[in-house]
């Protein structure tokens, strides 16, 4: 299901940055960008719960971004990096859009797509949203850990 990251770094560190800028403005620590092809080609910063939309999660900003720029409907081999583990909402973006690869750093337990109770993000009981992306956790884990502290 999951497993430890290899040389993900460089895209995470953007991730990080833009948790770090969503902190600032009084969001929740989260940055997300979609790579395609080795180039970034979306990025998303958590606007909740300072901002207004309902949507506002940095990954689902990312995947609309990388929607907009590649000027497609699916990202099937896009790379979809995140500082935190997708929720349940994401989730279902990702599968949506066919995302082939999500990359996370740390976990959200009791609502995330892959390691809570409901795995939607990579369940295979889904035959509307096959092929469940590859996921591999933990990277940078204890930075991506520490843009939640205070």
């Amino acid at each position: 299901m999951t497993e430890r990251a290899g040389n993900h770094e460089e895209f995470m560190r953007r991730c990080i940055q833009l948790a770090r800028h969503a902190k600032v403005q009084g969001n929740t620590a989260v940055g997300s960008v979609v790579v395609f092809d080795g180039k970034i080609v979306g990025e998303g910063v958590e606007q909740l719960p300072a901002g207004n939309i309902l949507t506002g999660h940095a990954e689902v900003l990312a995947c609309q971004q990388a929607i907009e720029t590649l000027k497609v409907r699916r990202l099937e081999k896009a790379t979809l990096y995140t500082t935190a583990e997708p929720c349940f909402m994401c989730s279902y973006v990702i599968r949506q859009c066919r995302i082939a690869k999500v990359v996370y750093g740390t976990e959200t337990a009791m609502i995330g797509g892959v390691t809570s109770s409901f795995p939607i993000l990579t369940t295979l009981g889904l035959n509307a949203w096959k092929p469940a992306p590859q996921v591999i956790g933990g990277v940078l884990a204890e930075e991506c850990r520490r843009l939640h502290s205070r």
